[in-house]
């Protein structure tokens, strides 16, 4: 077992050297055709993340959408996270030039990310990847934070493209520490919102699509120790294979010393946000990711879906 692991992660590490090598240099409508193949085929062939992601738009949408309807969402949903992979690569080449070209902002990043110190919030909505990247063009570079890849060649590599620009990457574990550095040092902050946060781990339930999932409190709690403002930022695809990058309006900061309440407030506004979002471009999300996973004390674990803890004999 040991043999065939250690060569099955020598062999993603030549394939990421030759999507580095190639796919950087490929039209753009050819990047945008084998996203479309390729996210087709996983969805066809990966059963396993088809059924955890038909689990969650049954969850998200009950009978408000036909079967149809969710099969059409998430089928476009492995062909948004097949883009994302591949743009890694792509925008790795002529990074500055291909950015300008084909990502726009909204709202010119100087009106939210201006002025002082701000923990930047996005999601596996959309391309956080680019986003990162364009922040960065833009004159804002990142410091964000990644959970490491389980290759950790692939992760340097990886990493070497998203820092390109000047966006640093920070390891989730550990992190608290050093973005409360660089806020304080006037650098702003990048996290992910949709990942699980177990209970014992701070994660707070929060409804989400009507059923509550664990939402981490770190951008309110390193918001409100260094009085940084808290923003949102979301890079979504068009059908030509450009980028908007959607910057809603600031939540502001917290207090510098929030109570138990004010944390659940904040926290819940921010969920609130994040849901409005998806609910504008479901295609756009990562539905095969297990976000229902944590089953609030006291529910019935009925109602959430087949892959939630404690769920099946805890077997997931």
């Amino acid at each position: 077992m040991g043999f065939w692991k250690d060569q099955r992660k020598k062999g993603e590490v030549v394939l990421t050297r030759l999507a580095i090598a190639v796919v950087g240099r490929l039209p753009r409508s050819v990047v945008l055709g084998l996203a479309r193949v390729l996210g087709a085929a996983g969805y066809l062939f990966s059963r396993s993340l088809r059924r955890i992601g038909r689990a969650n738009l049954d969850l998200a949408y009950g009978d408000a959408r036909t079967a149809r309807e969710k099969q059409r969402i998430l089928k476009r949903s492995f062909q948004a996270f097949a883009l994302v992979a591949l743009d890694v690569f792509w925008f790795a080449r002529r990074t500055e030039a291909r950015i300008r070209r084909w990502v726009r902002f909204e709202r010119p990043p100087a009106e939210v990310l201006g002025a002082g110190a701000n923990v930047c919030l996005t999601g596996h909505l959309g391309n956080w990847e680019v986003l990162g990247l364009a922040c960065a063009v833009e004159g804002y570079p990142l410091a964000s934070v990644a959970m490491p890849l389980k290759n950790p060649e692939v992760d340097v590599l990886f990493n070497k493209l998203r820092q390109s620009t000047g966006q640093v990457i920070i390891p989730r574990e550990g992190a608290v520490r050093t973005l409360l550095r660089l806020l304080h040092g006037g650098r702003n902050v990048a996290l992910l919102l949709d990942q699980n946060t177990p209970p014992s781990e701070g994660g707070l339930f929060m409804e989400f699509f009507g059923r509550p999932v664990t939402v981490s409190t770190a951008a309110v709690f390193l918001a409100a120790r260094t009085g940084a403002g808290i923003v949102f930022g979301f890079c979504l695809p068009d059908a030509r294979g450009a980028y908007r990058v959607r910057i809603p309006a600031g939540l502001g900061a917290p207090s510098p010393h929030p109570g138990e309440e004010q944390v659940r407030e904040w926290t819940e506004r921010i969920t609130r946000l994040y849901e409005e979002e998806v609910r504008r471009c479901p295609e756009c999300w990562l539905w095969t990711y297990k976000r229902w996973k944590y089953v609030r004390p006291g529910d019935d674990a009925s109602g959430y879906p087949y892959y939630a803890a404690g769920k099946n004999n805890g077997r997931r």
